[in-house]
């Protein structure tokens, strides 16, 4: 992670950076949760389109007295790569 802030956070900082959750998939299964956070990235809070958009892969899991996050990754949308549909409407919305 600090490898990571080091590398990108000034660019980021300089270039601006806006993260938005455009749906959600919840699976559980006991204290075993796994994620699908369907994102789009902007350099401005009101840019009217997104540069970029993908999908956050979040592992969660409870020992029984608090939730821990296993592992995050992400994957970036891209040609030839699109956005599964199921990806872009959270269940029940």
């Amino acid at each position: 992670m600090d490898e990571y802030i080091t590398t990108v956070g000034p660019r980021l900082e300089a270039s601006g950076f806006f993260e938005r959750e455009i749906a959600r998939r919840v699976e559980r299964y006991g204290g075993v949760v796994h994620v699908f956070s369907t994102y789009e990235s902007r350099r401005a809070l009101f840019d009217p389109a997104p540069f970029a958009r993908g999908i956050n892969s979040i592992q969660l899991w409870n020992d029984g007295s608090r939730w821990w996050i296993v592992t995050v990754y992400w994957e970036g949308e891209r040609p030839g790569n699109p956005i599964p549909p199921v990806y872009l409407k959270s269940p029940g919305g």
